[in-house]
This record gives structure tokens, sequence and C-alpha cells, in this order.
């Protein structure tokens, strides 16, 4: 088992205020390309297009990512909700404190926020893309674009909310993308990044940085301290602060470790955590993961894969998939109400038993892909991806895209 080592990062950013309203070891400072949540243009024209209006799309209508009949709202499961985020734009993730309370990010430096009624958008100062979004409550939540790129805000009040850019995790020219942000409570909070290797000079050797733990330096403010490990950090989940699951992309040092799934508990004296590798059985690039308790975790990827955790167990099981798309997050109520979402419009639903296809009212034309699921409850759950959000309510009645 390896101990993290926590190391000083750099910091040397001020802090910046903003009023808004309603595993390389060259990095560069965009994210990677190959990455679908970061190719999309960083700025764009505003479509005025709303979600449901017609559209062929340019694809062909016998393909199964193309939408060639239209679904209505009382048909399907899932509804698109306009968010007046430009149709150029993806978002790629979503969180809330309730259900009058949620925040997406996405390209273009999107923010936005749900108040139960609608959508509204919160400008920024900076065109990055975010790639994630977390909070430990309706007052302390957490927005992530690139380690030196991240902003925390204590709320939406008022039909607004006040942005602050804090001190950067990582110096600027060490700045790579930030995939996943995650905490347990007050005290507790982690950036998951891509992978960058650095020269020690007291071992002479060349370790891995990924994660990055929020602490104060000697005034009280903002400190980050760097966690060597390996792999590019894609996905958290815990069920508390010594006991943490993470998914992350090893290849770049060994090529088989795409799907490496890390497992983190309390060091036995304490000073952060012991981490172990867990075989995840698979050889497919693991995007998201969650649990619906310390004894069930879940963590979906490329191709379809599905993988799951159970008590006892000593590797990843795994599950039969109805997909063979990409799959890029999920989430769940319960251990027999689970999500997990992907490209071409994939929505799966885990019902206790199997893993089935659920529908949406998409727009006609070419299915957007779908980064990231939330929700508050079993019937109030969100799905962002490229210009789309989608809520669901509840069970529609069965037919053509009825139930979950």
């Amino acid at each position: 088992m390896q101990r993290s080592v926590l190391l000083p990062a750099a910091l040397l950013l001020p802090v910046v205020v903003f009023a808004f309203a309603s595993c390389a070891e060259a990095e560069d400072s965009r994210p990677p390309e190959e990455d679908p949540r970061s190719s999309v243009p960083e700025a764009g024209v505003e479509d005025a297009r709303a979600p449901g209006d017609s559209a062929d799309g340019g694809c062909d209508a016998s393909a199964s990512d193309c939408v060639s009949e239209l679904l209505s709202c009382e048909e399907a499961p899932w509804c698109p909700v306009p968010t007046t985020v430009s149709t150029r734009y993806a978002l790629t993730s979503v969180w809330g404190s309730g259900k009058n309370d949620v925040w997406a990010v996405g390209s273009g430096g999107t923010i936005i926020h749900y108040d139960g009624a609608a959508w509204s958008r919160t400008p920024t100062p900076v065109k990055s893309t975010f790639r994630a979004v977390w909070g430990r409550s309706a007052t302390d939540v957490w927005a992530v674009a690139m380690t030196d790129t991240i902003f925390h805000t204590t709320g939406f009040a008022g039909g607004a909310a006040e942005w602050t850019r804090v001190t950067d995790a990582s110096e600027p020219y060490e700045a790579r993308a930030a995939n996943a942000i995650w905490g347990s409570g007050a005290g507790d909070l982690r950036i998951g990044a891509r992978a960058r290797s650095f020269y020690d000079p007291d071992t002479g050797e060349f370790p891995f940085v990924a994660q990055f733990t929020l602490g104060e330096d000697a005034d009280g403010g903002v400190a980050w301290e760097a966690v060597r490990g390996e792999g590019t950090v894609l996905g958290f989940w815990g069920s508390s602060a010594t006991d943490l699951w993470l998914v992350a992309d090893n290849s770049e040092r060994n090529g088989w470790e795409k799907g490496m799934i890390r497992h983190g508990t309390a060091a036995p004296k304490g000073g952060g955590l012991v981490w172990s590798t867990v075989d995840s059985q698979s050889t497919m690039t693991l995007e998201g993961i969650w649990g619906s308790s310390a004894d069930d975790v879940w963590a979906v990827g490329e191709k379809g894969t599905i993988r799951r955790m159970t008590k006892g167990a000593s590797r990843w099981a795994i599950v039969s998939s109805p997909t063979t798309e990409a799959l890029h997050a999920i989430w769940g109520s319960s251990a027999n109400d689970v999500w997990a979402v992907g490209d071409s419009g994939t929505i799966l639903h885990f019902d206790g038993a199997s893993w089935k296809a659920s529908s949406a009212a998409f727009a006609l034309g070419k299915k957007p892909n779908l980064y990231g699921v939330w929700g508050s409850a079993a019937n109030d759950v969100w799905i962002v991806g490229d210009s789309v959000s989608l809520h669901f309510t509840g069970p529609k009645p069965a037919g053509a895209g009825g139930g979950k």
C-alpha cells in the first residue's frame, strides 16, 4: 500500500472577488483534446433555438444516435429545461444542495443556477471549461476548471451569487485540467487533476501529483497541499473522509492501467490516507464513480463499461451493460435507484436487478452527449450535457418512452 505524501504547492494568485447576477511530464495549459468535454468552442454566438424545436441536425434518421420522431414531456421520463446557455457550449457537471438550489457548469466559463423555477446565468470573467461543481452545503460551493482556475461561492441569494477566485493549487506554468472535486465536510476538500510528474530533490525521483487537498496558509487564507499518487484523477466518491474511492487513467505511466480504481483509507497514525489499487477488471477508462454506501459502489466508463464493488469483494465485479456508448457519470438516490449517462443521449437506470435504457424528449437531430447527473431525491434528478439540461420528476406511463 502506498501512503499519501503531502507536498507544499505554490500559492501565487491573490484572491479576487467578482459579483454576478441571477501522467504527463510536459503539460499544456489547455485541456486534453481527446476529452469530449473540452472539445467544444470556448466562445460562440447565442442560438435562439429552444430545446424541443424541430431541426434535422444533419444526421441519418435510421441511426441510433439520431432523433427522427419527437417524444413529448408527457411521454418521456426526461424533459429538457431551457438554460439560456449558448448551444455552442456543453454543460459538464451538475450538483445541488436541494431541489431549489442546483448548480451546473461547463465550457465558455459557464456557471448557471436553478432556483426551483428556472435556470439563470452567472457570468464569469474566464472562458475556461469548468469540469466539476460540488458543494459541502448551499453556502459552500466550488467550481473547478484548471488547477489555477478555482472558484468558490457562499451561495445564491436574492437573485445573485458572489463567486471568489481562490488561490491556485499549482504554479501557473504547471496548470492542468482539474476534473473532479469532493469533500466529506468542513475542513475536508480535495481536487483531482491530470497527473504531472516533478523532480523531488530530496529523493532524486520523479513522483506524480494528481490531487490537491484544501488547507489554510499562515494568514488564515486558502492554501492547497499537493498529494503524491498515480493516474489522472477523473472522479471521486466517498462515504467519509477515511473511505474514499477514485477512478483514474494511469496509462501514461502503465499502459494497462486506463481503468484504474484506488481506495483511500485512514493512515494508521493519521496524516492523510493510505491508497491501494483495487482490480477494476477494466481496460477501459473509467470516468464516473458513486456509491449508495461504503458497501455498494459503482463505476462507469468507456464502451458502456459498468463495474460494482460490494462488501467483502477483493475486486470490482463486471456488470452487464445495455450500451457500448461511453458513460461519463453516475448518481443514485439508493441502492435500487441509480442513473448513468453518456454519449449519444445515453441514459441508463438500475432498478436493483438490471440496467435498462431510459429516454428523453430530445430535439430532432443528433442526440447530445451527456456528462453529468445529480438529484436531490428519487423523483428530482438532473442531467446535463451538450447544450442541454434534462429533468426527471418521476416515472411516466408505459409506452414509447415511459417509465424509468
